[in-house]
């Protein structure tokens, strides 16, 4: 028998590649003015790619999560992020005379290394970013950073969320572990992240004046709207 994921996480990230693969196809006609690739039959079999991988390998998560629980998932992960982007923006912002600081204080908190997939709907990415950033955080640095502007209630907020995430520790163990889905299923998920992520990053340059059609394709904005 095939295993299936049944960790939320995964499941999300999956259904928002394929509402964001509904809105390519939807919109291939004009897209495909940018990309030699991209026609109606790439559009379709990317439909159907993610439709077979879906129903081979996920099942929903309602089995794993009720309704109330997978909410106050996506509550948590929109959260987490939208208070790591902001003291991420205040940082670099407040500190743009102090390059050193800067590079540090990135790469030590996990920005470097997570917040980009973290940001384009990577829940694991999410996960691991905010960990390294509350591992890290030492209070000479916190004060620093407050000093110069930050409010000081977004680290309590992001502390908060840290132990919030690991009421789904069981989740994302399962995320990191191979035993999850067979390596077919696995190898699948990766694809079809990254070729939708590919996609997401030429649609939002192509419709940076258009917001309605630039959210379509803004990983973050599709998962929130799950």
């Amino acid at each position: 028998m095939e295993s299936k994921l049944l960790c939320p996480t995964g499941y999300a990230t999956i259904l928002a590649c394929q509402c964001i693969a509904r809105s390519f196809k939807e919109n291939i006609f004009e897209l495909s003015r940018v990309r030699k690739d991209w026609d109606l039959e790439y559009a379709t079999s990317l439909k159907i790619w993610i439709n077979d991988t879906l129903e081979k390998y996920f099942v929903n998560s309602s089995g794993y999560m009720n309704e109330e629980q997978q909410n106050d998932w996506r509550e948590l992960m929109i959260g987490a992020l939208r208070c790591l982007g902001i003291v991420r923006a205040s940082v670099k912002v407040d500190f743009k005379d102090d390059k050193p600081f800067v590079k540090s204080f990135m790469k030590k908190s996990g920005y470097d290394e997570f917040y980009s997939d973290a940001k384009n709907g990577d829940h694991l990415s999410t996960h691991n970013l905010l960990q390294t950033f509350v591992a890290n955080l030492d209070e000479k640095t916190r004060k620093e950073i407050v000093q110069r502007g930050t409010k000081d209630f977004l680290f309590d907020r992001i502390l908060d969320y840290a132990k919030q995430i690991n009421e789904f520790k069981e989740c994302f163990e399962k995320m990191k572990s191979n035993e999850v889905v067979n390596q077919y299923g696995q190898k699948e998920a990766e694809e079809i992240y990254t070729t939708i992520k590919d996609i997401c990053r030429i649609a939002t340059a192509y419709y940076q004046y258009d917001p309605i059609m630039h959210e379509k394709f803004d990983f973050y904005k599709v998962l929130r709207s799950l």
